[in-house]
């Protein structure tokens, strides 16, 4: 259609004509090309009650890049169309903005111009935000308009424009505000109270094209009000380390009549240090608290004085700032301390290779009720040539989290170590304090184990001659000692095996160990199966098993010293038991658990078996060397070192009393048997004198029987002794022997006396003590009894079945020859068997 005609049709709908529907369809959209595609359906004819009014001719299509063009005229004419169709405006760019309209009309030349039939292309997105609130300026002490206005992504800009008569319609209506090109936060001071202002927001792109959405708007209105009353309550507490607890209570509202002029929206809380906030701007902000609480400011600098305000503000954004007792309060903030010195804290030698630590931690440190060092552990560490100055310093042994102890494992014997203890708290921080309660020291034991006693020899009471020294491990040991119904080890170990105690075992002629008995029932063995314990056909005997023992004595003035040890600690340690007959060491030395019995002339250790006697000193020694080259009777090094343990255990020299009676009682008329005591564990006695006695395994060690033993004789009132059956002892003899010939010689021990009597005085030597002095009695010193006479006497010990409070450990009898054969006397094996 012709631009004029047009304008005809335009005066044609000036006289008459109905103008046509809206489109029936118009839309822009931009698929692959980028450019516009617009599809246009256009109305159907008017037609009532079967006449037609209104024949459509087709629809002028328009555009703008800036807004719609108003009618058939306005803008750039896209398309004339008599059909409904659908096409690419090719005239458009891929990224521009436009607005179109579609105008159908009749043939009569009569356009519908409704906005209606709008479609947009690259429209602007709207506002990602658009909000306002009302704000109060502590400035002024007025209300303003505060508006956050978010700009979408690509938008050039965005034209606010306001009203107080209703919401700007486009970026031309009402009267602008402000014209911004970023995202921004605005606050609006021309306002009035009591007025309700209108805001809208048109995103415009940089080709100038607006976005009209209704979603761009926010109203507020601006009220008038008071700011809120002072704080209802408001405290600070210093309740920990680095923190402060603040308590607040908002005010009410305030009311006038039915009006409410205040309500209290919170209270911005802000401190510093020096001197009180002023205003809600003032120093750091700690929080805005909105709702009465509690709150803990924390990350305080310690031993600071803290000053806090409390701002209380209203809804409309008034604020109290009234520097009044209400709204301020203060504290001094504690400071986190390190730990206070360990309340214990020591090293010992345990045993070679080990230094025990016991550590002690400090109570945590507690200051008007606040706890300024919660210990969390202590840092352990060591250095060979002084303390360590702090918890980096030296090697690290061990950081531990609670009291308690610790064994450090890698020591050297020998050197000393020095230690320093760092406590430390929650915090991370160290005492370094170099005092006592946070230092040990200790030398590193070359030793398992260093036991030992002294005896006041001058001391008559048995019950406390026998002291613990400082020197030894077992210093602050209980005593062993014999219970009601069960052995009492006091201090001392208890399980076979353990430092110097020994192990039940069946050993074989060939002097090794076959199997190991359980110790609380030899029947069995330690796997509870069956044992050889009672079997004469097993090749072998029931032996105890000892380790390697070092002993050193030695006297001063009236103290006997004796000290055991799992090693030789200095040239005096001697393992005098531990010696082969070649004169080498040997890791173990066996004794017997039974009184020896004559199975097939050979003396043997098994239970249930006859007890041998009423045989000479000669046959004891062939019956015993039948077992084997390695085998002998009991010889007097095994005895002096086991009597001096049994000593060192019970500490005293009353040895019935602590470990039992052993069978003596005067109106007994026999022994017993070997074998009646399997099930009665390593130590068990009685007092009534009839059931025998078992020290270390072994059956009898005092009473039953006299055991005959070699090494230890008297010859014309000289005591002569032979520990080692070779010559490792400075004896010149190459084996026992029952004339003492090649023996040494004791000075100075001839027996004094008629003929016998107890015992008040031993000789010490360095490989036992030896009774000489006969003037005491059954409840003083050794408490045991000994005789004697001239001649060539060989030993017998331990004493018989009615020998009453004469027998014992220390009882020995030098009163009778070698060839002395009674049933009352007999003999015991013992084995070294050769080095490896």
């Amino acid at each position: 259609m012709a631009e004029e005609d047009m304008l005809y049709g335009k005066a044609r709908h000036l006289f008459g004509g109905i103008e046509p529907s809206n489109m029936k369809a118009f839309s822009v959209t931009a698929p692959g090309s980028g450019r516009p595609v617009i599809t246009a359906v256009l109305p159907d004819n008017t037609v009532i009650d079967g006449q037609t009014l209104c024949t459509v001719a087709g629809a002028v299509i328009r555009k703008k890049s800036t807004g719609y063009p108003k009618d058939e005229f306005d803008g750039e004419k896209v398309a004339e169309i008599a059909e409904s169709t659908t096409f690419t405006d090719v005239t458009a760019n891929a990224d521009g903005t436009y607005y179109y309209a579609a105008y159908p009309f009749t043939t009569q030349g009569v356009y519908n111009r409704n906005p209606a039939n709008r479609a947009v292309f690259n429209e602007p997105e709207p506002m990602a935000a658009f909000t306002s609130r009302l704000v109060y300026s502590s400035a002024s002490q007025t209300s303003h308009v505060e508006l956050t206005a978010t700009l979408p992504q690509g938008a050039a800009g965005a034209v606010i424009r306001k009203s107080t008569v209703g919401y700007p319609q486009d970026e031309e209506d009402g009267e602008v505000f402000q014209n911004i090109t970023a995202s921004t936060v605005i606050t609006d001071t021309d306002v009035e109270e009591d007025v309700t202002y209108y805001y809208s927001a048109f995103v415009y792109t940089s080709t100038g094209a607006y976005n009209r959405d209704p979603a761009n708007r926010t109203s507020c209105t601006v009220y008038a009000g008071e700011a809120p009353d002072d704080m209802a309550a408001f405290s600070v507490v210093c309740d920990a380390v680095n923190q402060a607890k603040i308590t607040a209570t908002l005010p009410g509202n305030k009311t006038e009549g039915d009006v409410e002029i205040c309500t209290v929206a919170g209270a911005i809380i802000r401190r510093k240090t020096g001197s009180y906030p002023v205003n809600e701007t003032d120093g750091e902000e700690v929080t805005d608290l909105k709702q009465s609480g509690t709150y803990t400011d924390m990350g305080l600098t310690g031993d600071t004085i803290y000053y806090y305000a409390a701002f209380p503000y209203s809804d409309r954004g008034m604020f109290n700032r009234n520097q009044t007792a209400e709204n301020q309060a203060s504290c001094k903030v504690f400071a986190p301390v390190a730990p206070g010195n360990m309340k214990a804290f020591s090293a010992s030698s345990a045993a070679a290779g080990k230094i025990v630590l016991t550590a002690t931690l400090p109570d945590n440190t507690i200051e008007s009720g606040v706890t300024t060092s919660a210990v969390a552990g202590v840092m352990i560490r060591r250095k060979l040539d002084g303390y360590p100055a702090n918890e980096t310093d030296g090697t690290l042994v061990a950081n531990l989290t609670e009291s308690g102890t610790y064994t450090d494992t890698d020591i050297v014997g020998g050197q000393m170590y020095y230690y320093g203890a760092f406590p430390y708290s929650d915090k991370g921080l160290y005492n370094q304090n170099a005092v006592p309660d946070n230092q040990a020291s200790a030398e590193g034991k070359t030793y398992e184990y260093l036991y030992g006693y002294d005896l006041d020899t001058a001391n008559s009471n048995p019950a406390t001659r026998v002291t613990y020294p400082a020197d030894v491990d077992n210093t602050g040991f209980a005593a062993a000692k014999m219970g009601t119904s069960a052995f009492n080890y006091g201090g001392w170990p208890s399980t076979p095996g353990e430092k110097f105690m020994p192990r039940p075992c069946m050993l074989t002629f060939a002097g090794k160990v076959d199997h190991y008995l359980n110790p609380n029932d030899y029947t069995k063995k330690t796997d509870g199966t069956a044992s050889k314990v009672a079997d004469t056909s097993f090749g072998g005997n029931a032996m105890m098993e000892w380790p390697k023992i070092f002993v050193k004595r030695w006297q001063e003035g009236n103290i006997y010293h004796f000290r055991v040890s799992d090693v030789k600690l200095d040239d005096d340690f001697e393992c005098w038991s531990n010696y082969d007959r070649q004169n080498h060491e040997i890791e173990h030395f066996y004794t017997p658990i039974f009184f020896g019995s004559n199975v097939s002339s050979k003396l043997r250790s098994i239970s249930g078996q006859a007890n041998s006697v009423s045989t000479t000193a000669d046959q004891e020694i062939t019956y015993a060397k039948a077992n084997g080259a390695d085998w002998y009777t009991e010889v007097v090094a095994d005895r002096m070192l086991i009597n001096d343990l049994l000593t060192m255990m019970a500490k005293s020299t009353d040895l019935q009393t602590a470990y039992g009676s052993g069978r003596t009682k005067s109106s007994n008329s026999s022994a017993i048997s070997p074998g009646t005591m399997n099930t009665k564990g390593m130590f068990w006695g009685s007092t009534n004198g009839t059931d025998g006695v078992k020290v270390f395994g072994m059956e009898n060690w005092w009473g039953n029987i006299w055991r005959r033993i070699a090494g230890w004789m008297l010859v014309n009132s000289v005591q002569k002794v032979k520990l080692t059956r070779g010559t490792k002892d400075g004896t010149t003899a190459a084996d026992y022997n029952t004339t003492g010939d090649g023996y040494k010689s004791l000075s100075n021990a001839a027996p004094t006396g008629s003929s016998g009597g107890y015992i008040s005085k031993c000789k010490t030597e360095k490989f036992g003590r030896f009774p000489y002095e006969l003037s005491g009695s059954a409840t003083t010193f050794e408490c045991d009894a000994m005789w004697y006479s001239t001649g060539t006497r060989y030993a017998f010990v331990g004493g018989y079945w009615n020998n009453d409070l004469q027998a014992g450990p220390f009882y020995v009898n030098l009163n009778n020859a070698p060839s002395n054969s009674t049933s009352s006397v007999g003999a015991a094996l013992s084995c070294k068997p050769l080095a490896a």
